[in-house]
């Protein structure tokens, strides 16, 4: 299928503006192998790794030449400084900061030609990245899974686009190529996350997967109380959690408003070639 070319895909040179979030203890290197050869790109947080040396190995084991990035946690992180140094000596092609200041990573980033993008909730923290240096901004709206702002993704990207001038990648409630479409429209991309999770590649539990696919948006519940910071998680897992003091992440299941698309567990490739296509009839379908 032809490309689709926005600022976010001549940034990566990747054929599509398709990016998989970098998702807690589901994102790893089958997920973002897959979606790379299908032509997106993927993420995964470096504490995915249970070492800095298996982070280290995942670098060295990565094939040459396909796209993929990196999710650095600047707050409260311990291995920051070495998982850094690891990214800059291989030269991860895209780093994607969460919570904190991220002028020494867009410093160090950009000393090798790297792009770093920043998550955002609003304004005040997309005016600082910008300050800093960021190349795009992910606009963490309002129905995305985890950590999620509460501002429309309506208001939010085209906001954030306009008031930054930097391009801007809309998170928050994707799961089809019609809403690729619209993110488009008021974007530069599509960060796609709990839709992923249901994919053959993630490394969620089957039992999570079978749980979005039955799941509606009114099962999807925003709340501080499993980590001290406002959250969406399915209803189940976050019963289960307060009953019996499960696990946060691993067995409170992270889930965002695009459940309501739902409905099956395709291979990672599939997808990507589902929301193109999806997204080019979505296009036709326009007055």
């Amino acid at each position: 299928m032809d490309a689709i070319e926005t600022r976010v895909t001549r940034m990566l040179g990747i054929r599509y503006p398709i990016v998989v979030a970098p998702m807690f203890l589901v994102s790893n290197r089958p997920l973002l192998e897959a979606v790379a050869r299908a032509g997106a790109i993927g993420l995964v947080p470096t504490l995915n790794f249970r070492s800095h040396a298996d982070y280290r190995a995942f670098l060295e084991a990565w094939p040459a030449g396909l796209a993929f990035g990196v999710n650095l946690i600047l707050k409260d992180n311990p291995r920051l400084p070495e998982d850094l140094a690891a990214t800059v000596e291989h030269r991860v092609p895209l780093v994607v900061t969460s919570l904190g200041d991220p002028t020494p990573v867009i410093e160090a980033v950009h000393g090798y030609g790297g792009v770093v993008w920043c998550d955002v909730v609003g304004l005040r923290h997309a005016r600082k990245a910008a300050a800093a240096g960021a190349d795009a901004l992910v606009a963490v709206a309002a129905g995305a899974g985890g950590h999620a702002g509460t501002t429309s993704p309506f208001v939010l990207a085209p906001w954030l686009r306009e008031e930054t001038g930097l391009p801007v990648l809309v998170a928050g409630g994707l799961s089809t190529g019609a809403q690729l479409l619209a993110a488009l429209a008021l974007g530069d991309g599509g960060y796609f996350g709990t839709r992923f999770i249901a994919t053959r590649e993630a490394g969620a539990s089957e039992a999570y997967k079978r749980a979005l696919v039955q799941a509606r948006p009114e099962d999807v519940v925003y709340t501080p109380e499993v980590t001290g910071v406002p959250a969406n998680f399915l209803r189940g897992s976050l019963e289960r959690f307060r009953a019996e003091g499960s696990k946060a992440w691993k067995d409170v299941w992270s889930a965002g408003h695009g459940v309501a698309f739902i409905d099956d567990v395709p291979p990672a490739a599939e997808l990507v070639e589902r929301l193109v296509r999806e997204y080019r009839e979505a296009k036709a379908r326009l007055p």
